[in-house]
Order: structure tokens, then sequence, then C-alpha cells
């Protein structure tokens, strides 16, 4: 009987732990700082900062955090309480603009007095956890003024002045310059890492592009003899003829050759031919050929060198009349 009451008594010790730690929880979620104006500031935007603040805690609450982060920014503009960075980055967070929302956290890491960052103990592991789905890429473009975009968006301009913070993952990089042509690439970002791009400009005063496309992938192509890739593909050439082959194993190879301007771009559609069948090959029918001749000469050599005894006829004399050798054809051996 005792030992009954000693476990409940140790469960209901644990129950209550388990929901003060909760509580507590949800209330370092969401640090308050108190509303005051400070010296110079007019009451009245420190309480409509107030208001907006409420409303867009209350959009969080109805998880529409593009509205929560519309109230957040303008209560921030309205009255720059470090609260609010906080809440900034948990709404671009919740939108996946994780380095936006790193930005926030850390600014508010950076910003906030001790006694508000006491009341987010989880501070810490929540950057660390946006951290290791961030990755820093370093663009080195050999054009001043060049601009840089990742994933479709503006990134920056040539040069940058620190990496670039972005999601991990694949990610298609553009930069492009005036007189250049631009530089492409397809890189994969690794998570909590670093990527380093070269991204080399060429003038287009100085080479041109060649662009090679095929029906089937798979297509080795080769530039005046050295592998450029597969197709699609585009390459710069130096001004000038060039020419260009292409490889596969089930097709027949091809070959042409193209001119390119210094500036210009020059497009080569591959044709890809499947080779005859076997029977249709000119050296099929040789073969054949030295194979029957040579068996027709081996009959005739067999019938030229065997004798035969003479064989008895059986047909009494006169009984063939002369319109026998007239009318029957010869026969055709």
């Amino acid at each position: 009987m005792s030992r009954n009451r000693l476990r409940a008594g140790l469960s209901h010790v644990l129950l209550v732990a388990l929901v003060t730690t909760i509580a507590q929880a949800a209330r370092a979620d969401a640090p308050q700082a108190a509303p005051q104006a400070p010296a110079g500031q007019d009451p009245a935007l420190v309480a409509r900062a107030k208001e907006r603040k409420a409303e867009g805690d209350k959009a969080m609450d109805k998880l529409r955090p593009l509205d929560a982060l519309a109230a957040y920014t303008e209560a921030y503009a309205l009255n720059p309480e470090p609260a609010l960075l906080y809440n900034m980055g948990r709404a671009l967070e919740a939108l996946d603009r994780l380095p936006e929302a790193l930005e926030k956290l850390t600014a508010f890491r950076a910003e906030a007095p001790a006694e508000l960052l006491a009341k987010v103990p989880g501070l810490n592991d929540r950057i660390a956890n946006i951290e290791k789905r961030l990755s820093r890429l370093t663009v080195k473009v050999n054009v001043e003024g060049a601009r840089i975009l990742v994933r479709d968006v503006v990134a920056g301009m040539s040069p940058l002045d620190k990496p670039l913070v972005l999601k991990a993952g694949p990610a298609d990089v553009l930069v492009e310059a005036e007189g250049y042509f631009p530089h492409r690439a397809r890189v994969d970002l690794p998570g909590a890492g670093t990527y380093v791009l070269d991204a080399q400009l060429q003038s287009k005063a100085k080479v041109g592009k060649l662009l090679v496309t095929a029906p089937k992938t798979g297509v080795t192509v080769l530039v005046d003899g050295k592998s450029a890739g597969q197709a699609p593909l585009e390459t710069l050439v130096e001004p000038g003829t060039h020419k260009v082959a292409a490889r596969h194993p089930e097709y027949v190879d091809y070959e042409t050759s193209v001119i390119v301007t210094a500036g210009g771009e020059r497009t080569v559609a591959l044709v890809l031919q499947r080779p005859p069948p076997i029977y249709a090959r000119w050296w099929f029918w040789t073969t054949i050929g030295v194979v029957v001749a040579g068996g027709a000469a081996g009959g005739a050599a067999y019938a030229l060198t065997t004798e035969k005894e003479p064989g008895q006829g059986d047909i009494p004399p006169g009984q063939l009349s002369p319109a026998f050798f007239v009318m029957t054809p010869p026969l055709p051996f």
C-alpha cells in the first residue's frame, strides 16, 4: 500500500515538473519587452508598435507567418525593440527564408540585454540548427561590376565583400556583365559548408559561342578533336573554322565544320543516323559471293576429276524422231 502511494506521489511530482517545463519553454519562446517609450520617443508611436506586435503574434498563432512578418517589421520600424528581431526571425524561419532568419536571430543575440536573452535558453541551438541548413558561396569574378544571380535572384555585384549565405542544396548561378558572355554554373551547396565558384567571363570581342544540340542523350561532342562534353552544350571558342564531331555507340559518327565569329553565336544541330543492317553492308554480300563462287568451283573441279563408266542405253535404235531434237529445249545444265 505504501509503495503504491509512493509511486503515485512520484508520478504527480514528475507530471507537475513536466507541465512547468513546457510552460517555461512556451514563455521563453516568445520573449517580451516592456513597451516603454525611450527618451524623446513619441508615446503614440510606441503604442502603435505594441498594437502591431500583438497583431503579429495573433498571425503567428493562426499560422500566417507572412502577415506576422509584416506586422513585426512595422513595429520594429516604429519602436526598435530587440524582442522584435527574434519575432521576425521566427516568422522568417517559418517562411523558409533561412538566411534572413539567421540574420535576425544573430542580431537579437547581439543586441538583446542579458535578462531578455535569459528568457530564450534554446536560442543558440536554434541558430545552430539553421546554420546546418545553410551554405556560404564565394564567387570569384575577373570583371568588376558583374551581376551575380543565384536561383534567379540577384545576390550582389562583383567583387563581393563577403560570401553569400544561401540555403544548402542545388543552385543555378549566373554571372553576367556588359560586353561579356555570361557564365552559367549549377552547383551543389553543402550544408554548414562553403563553396568557391571561379567565374571567368570572356570578352565578346575575343571569342564566340558555339552551341551544340542533339536528338538523343549520351552523345559525346568533340570540338577540334577535343572532348567538350555531352550534348546539349555551349562552349566558347576563338573566331574561325572549327570541326564538330559526335560520337554515340548506337549511331554512325557525325562530323561537320562551322565558322564562328567574335561575339557571335553558332548552333550545330547534330544529325544522327543508325548504321545499316548487316545484310545491307557491301562486305556482307562480297563475302557471300566468295563463298558461293568457291563452292561452285569446287563442284566443277569434282566433276572434271571424277571418271565414270559409260552407261548402257535403254532406248532401241530408231525410236527417236528428228522432231525430238528440234522441239525439246536444252537442259539448264
